[in-house]
Parts: structure tokens; C-alpha cells; sequence
């Protein structure tokens, strides 16, 4: 098994009550939240044109600055589920732009900062905390804390009233817990065992991936610009 391919068992498990691709979404309107998914729902967000992933993460962030009116303000984005005030936040800790394109490679690495920015969460799987059942249960909570869908470790104060055991941390504004936090718990060992630590290592690798792919599209682009230059120059001076 590879790192990604160890990264993304975890995230199959976490995200199976939250999403199915990287081009689904919900969105606000006057009149409440919809959502859409890839292949499985006709409607989609009304300003959207093309798939999510295509457009550029600036784009992104200025649909979900949008009023909630008629048709909407976009709210949880692609593979992750990433809502507004937290995609601002995650940028500069990913060192993506606003230009950069809101695709897989990207959404990932924003995935993988999200787990980082948890600072229980990021101490347990990086093997910087000792490997006890109450330091478990405390980075559970915190994937609990960043996905709505997944259960609480055990009896605590969430943000709208006190939850039990395997309750939503967000539960009393209409979310509701899907996924067995015994399960997390289960995968978040497995992560931390698999990668003996090094989970920050395959956000760095994913960093340089991207470089090496954007590189050969650059080299493209400025042949064809060159190209285009000089048909031009040669059609005018005839």
C-alpha cells in the first residue's frame, strides 16, 4: 500500500457520510440548504457552469461570499466538505493561491492540511503523542469537530448543546452523526501505524507532485503562445 493510497482508506472512512466525489456541494438559499452529488442529484448550484473542481479556488471562495437569496450562497465544497471561513483559513497554511485550480490534487492537500491544523489530531497520528486510548479518543474528537457526520468519542459539550457518545458534535441545528466514531478510531490507528509517523511527509510530497505537473502544462502554454506569435507575425507582414 502507498502513503496516498493509505491516506485515502482513512478518508473513505471518514467521508462516507459526507461525500462521494470532488465535485459535490451545498448550498444556502432564502429558503434552506441543498445539496448536490456527482451522478446522483440533477440540481446543482445555480452559478456553477462546469464542475467545481475545474474552477479556481478565488472562484470558489466567491460563491460562497455570495447573499443567500434566490440562488444561493455555496457552502460545503468537494471531496472534503470544506465551508467557507475554514477554505480562507486553510490557503496560506497549504501555501495554495487564490489562481490555483480547485481540483483533486489540490482538495487533497487541503484535506490533509485540515487534519494537520488539529493539534490532538496531528500529535496522534504523527506519533508525536503516546499511543493511549485517551489520546485517541482526543483526536477523534477532533475529526468529529471537523466533519459533522461522524460521531463524538464520548459524553462532551458540543457547539449547540451537550452530545453522547457517537451524536454529532453539531447535533440541534439539523446534523446528525452517520459514522461509528469506533470506526475512526480504528482508521486513525491504522494511519498512524502505516505511515510510522510521516503523515506531514505526504503533504510535502503532494506539494512537489503538483509542481512537476504544472510544469510540463506551463512549458505547453508558452510553446502555443510562442507559436500563435508567430503565425500572427508572419500573416501580418504579408
Amino acid at each position: 500500500m502507498t502513503k496516498e493510497d493509505i491516506i485515502r482508506d482513512f478518508f473513505d472512512a471518514v467521508l462516507k457520510g459526507e461525500s462521494k466525489t470532488y465535485n459535490d456541494h451545498n448550498w444556502y438559499t432564502s429558503s434552506g440548504l441543498r445539496g448536490h452529488i456527482e451522478g446522483q442529484s440533477k440540481s446543482k448550484y445555480p452559478y456553477l457552469t462546469k464542475p467545481l473542481s475545474e474552477y479556481t479556488i478565488g472562484e470558489v471562495k466567491a460563491f460562497q461570499s455570495k447573499p443567500r437569496d434566490a440562488n444561493g450562497k455555496l457552502w460545503a465544497t468537494g471531496r472534503y466538505q470544506i465551508i467557507p471561513d475554514t477554505l480562507k483559513g486553510l490557503i496560506s497554511k497549504s501555501g495554495l493561491k487564490d489562481s490555483d485550480v480547485y481540483n483533486k490534487a489540490n482538495q487533497d492537500r487541503l484535506g490533509f492540511q485540515l487534519l494537520l491544523n488539529r493539534t490532538a489530531l496531528n500529535n496522534y497520528i504523527n506519533g508525536t503523542a503516546q499511543d493511549s486510548l485517551a489520546n485517541l479518543q482526543k483526536a477523534s474528537l477532533d475529526v468529529a469537530k471537523i466533519w459533522s457526520s461522524v460521531g463524538v468519542p464520548y459524553p462532551v459539550q458540543g457547539s449547540k448543546r451537550a452530545v453522547g457518545k457517537n451524536e454529532s458534535y453539531y447535533s440541534g441545528g439539523g446534523d446528525r452523526a452517520s459514522t461509528d466514531t469506533d470506526l475512526i478510531q480504528t482508521k486513525l490507528r491504522e494511519l498512524r501505524s502505516r505511515l510510522g509517523g510521516k503523515i506531514d511527509e505526504v503533504l510535502t510530497e503532494t506539494k512537489e507532485k503538483i509542481k512537476k505537473n504544472i510544469l510540463p502544462t506551463i512549458l505547453i502554454i508558452c510553446v502555443m503562445a510562442f507559436a500563435g506569435y508567430m503565425l500572427y507575425k508572419n500573416v501580418k507582414i504579408k
